[in-house]
């Protein structure tokens, strides 16, 4: 069976139009990529808001688990001191692993389109 060549010029038209949409949706999507100097800011942001508190959080726990071991050595003062002391170094390390890990999933989200 053949068809009239109207139709099959309409088909044709059709299909074309079809794909020009489809090339102007690309374009329309990669201008609305977010720029990567944007997307640093953001994930500073985000990774910034994510992991604070760690640092203040792991000198308490330390400082309870020190007096704890000191009040039981004979002097929970120092006790105390030390562990609130190491404490705080654990959690700032762990608050800064906790930011880098934050701040490189929030980046690669905003570079591919998957914020807000």
């Amino acid at each position: 069976m053949q068809l009239p060549k109207g139709l099959v010029l309409t088909i044709s038209v059709v299909s074309l139009l079809e794909l020009m949409g489809s090339f102007s949706d690309i374009a329309f999507a990669q201008s609305r990529q977010p720029s990567r100097s944007y997307c640093e800011e953001y994930a500073r942001n985000y990774a910034r808001r994510n992991s604070q508190g760690q640092t203040l959080g792991g000198a308490v726990r330390g400082a309870a688990g020190g007096a704890i071991i000191g009040g039981i050595a004979g002097d929970a003062g120092i006790g105390a001191g030390i562990g609130a002391a190491l404490g705080g170094i654990r959690g700032g390390a762990r608050e800064s692993s906790d930011y880098n890990h934050l701040f490189n999933i929030a980046f690669e989200d905003c570079m591919q389109g998957r914020t807000g």
